[in-house]
């Protein structure tokens, strides 16, 4: 299953996130204070927690998002990763991330 994850910022620390899924339903959430990294995480985490078993292929424009996940640049402060990584490891997924930006 492949993901396509687009960030748009709206204004001043205002984003919106959209997570195209390949059979062809759209998530879309619209985050206000806050920085490009939190919405490109927390709308990752909600697109996966239903899914189960299966292997998928997420394309985002976050650079810090594919770099952490990818454990190219790690942020000590990794809450949201490991939130991530959990929920993969709950679901039983199997993930790869790509950074498209």
């Amino acid at each position: 299953m492949k993901l396509k994850q687009t960030i748009t910022q709206i204004d001043v620390a205002e984003y919106d996130v959209q997570i195209e899924i390949s059979e062809g339903s759209i998530y879309a959430e619209t985050f206000t204070q806050s920085n490009a990294v939190y919405p490109a995480f927390k709308t990752l985490i909600r697109v996966l927690q239903p899914l189960k078993d299966v292997s998928l292929h997420v394309q985002t424009e976050s650079k810090p998002l594919a770099e952490e996940y990818n454990a190219i640049q790690q942020n000590p402060n990794a809450a949201l990763l490991n939130h991530l990584k959990m929920v993969i490891a709950r679901q039983n997924l199997d993930v790869t991330i790509e950074c498209v930006a």
